[in-house]
């Protein structure tokens, strides 16, 4: 475009067309089901809106210049169907006439354009590692050398944590993970699980408030012997040792005695870009906050028990947090504060580890090099078909996966 010429903004919605005898369908394909979905009023008159008044594009959609279109009789019907993959399922999103579908194109999505194309904030998640502006992008800082492998061929990657974990109970199932595909009902979660995912989702709850204010220890659910939070429900003993763990929260909150102008962000998502690896890593920190000119990072783990062994060892994402504040990638300037806090039956331990220290930074290379280093340099992704596959949610998909037995 030359400089100085007015932006030129073009809508088009793509996946499975079909013309013909005046009908024009759109069908939305999905890897999942569509069943149970729930729609997307905005997007549903985005589509049907442009299915009844545009043209079909010839040119590349990835084409810098303005798109080529062609040429279509206006239709006397639109149709939009929703199509899953998984099960065959289908759900028909809308059907009427082009001024119906005009009628429904109206002041929300104007308003929803208008949201995308004044939007300035970046997003750093999983699409990153999919993404060509990556290495230069403000929100995803470059740190060659960040996961200590050289330089790779490989196409771009993404790596987290949890695809570490994955790819040491079973490689296929960190391939099948990356492949975004629909997962099946894993088994259940035991007591203990279930019980530390309750009181994190509700202690991230608290953190969440508006206005900010530090947890305290009647911030608790009930009652005591039952009580459920989204979609977990703990029992007995493990919901009274849920509510003992988040009263004595309240001790160690990091809210307490926090200045008027602290900053709170939970569940936050971290992202950088190694280069020599071709690897965006991501991280999502329970709590990043600041307290006056100091920032933090706050993982929270809940054991009955707690165990004195390696912390870094037993909480990887311990690790990385270390390996993020000391390339700067957190805020801090280098110096971002690497907190644990157990909440375990006999009271609260929180743990701090200096990401400035040299012992401190060495042992978190050990140990994430232990879980990437392998799949960095994996190209098949065999199946430990077996014991793996009992908690599996990709079983499905996979042509390696033990029978019900485990055999």
């Amino acid at each position: 475009m030359k400089p100085g010429a007015p932006d030129v903004y073009e809508e088009m919605v793509a996946d499975r067309r079909y013309a013909g005898h005046g009908v024009r369908e759109l069908r939305i394909v999905r890897t999942g089901s569509v069943q149970d979905r729930p729609r997307d009023e905005v997007e549903i008159a985005m589509a049907v809106g442009v299915l009844a008044g545009g043209s079909p594009v010839l040119s590349s959609r990835w084409d810098k210049n303005p798109l080529t279109l062609g040429h279509y009789e206006l239709p006397r019907l639109v149709r939009l169907v929703e199509i899953g993959c998984a099960d065959a399922s289908h759900r028909i999103l809308f059907e009427g006439t082009s001024e119906d579908a005009y009628a429904l194109y109206g002041d929300p999505v104007e308003a929803a354009l208008d949201r995308i194309i004044g939007g300035d904030a970046y997003r750093p998640g999983t699409d990153c590692g999919r993404c060509d502006a990556v290495a230069g992008c403000p929100a995803v800082p470059s740190v060659p050398g960040l996961l200590g492998i050289g330089r790779s061929d490989a196409h771009r990657r993404s790596w987290s944590v949890t695809t570490g974990r994955s790819y040491r109970r079973c490689p296929a199932r960190a391939h099948l993970e990356d492949l975004l595909l629909p997962r099946d009902t894993a088994a259940e979660d035991s007591e203990a699980v279930v019980r530390g995912k309750a009181v994190h989702a509700w202690i991230e709850s608290l953190h969440r408030r508006i206005p900010q204010r530090p947890c305290t220890p009647d911030d608790v659910p009930g009652p005591p012997e039952e009580w459920q939070y989204k979609k977990w429900s703990v029992t007995g003993l493990q919901a009274r040792l849920g509510i003992q763990m988040i009263a004595d929260h309240a001790l160690v909150c990091p809210l307490r005695d926090r200045p008027e102008d602290a900053e709170v962000h939970p569940e936050e998502t971290a992202a950088a870009y190694d280069p020599d690896a071709n690897v965006v890593v991501l991280a999502k920190t329970d709590l990043l906050y600041r307290k006056n000119d100091r920032w933090f990072v706050r993982e929270t783990k809940t054991a009955r028990v707690p165990d004195e062994g390696n912390l870094l060892d037993q909480h990887p994402q311990l690790a990385l947090a270390v390996l993020l504040a000391h390339t700067k990638v957190l805020p801090g300037n280098g110096h971002c504060r690497v907190e644990l806090e157990r909440l375990t039956g006999s009271g609260p331990v929180v743990t701090e580890l200096d990401v400035t220290a040299a012992d401190v930074v060495s042992e978190a290379q050990r140990v994430l090099a232990e879980y990437v280093t392998p799949w960095h340099a994996d190209t098949r992704y065999p199946a430990k078909a077996g014991q793996a596959c009992a908690d599996c949610p990709f079983t499905r998909w996979c042509p390696d996966a033990a029978d019900g037995n485990g055999g």
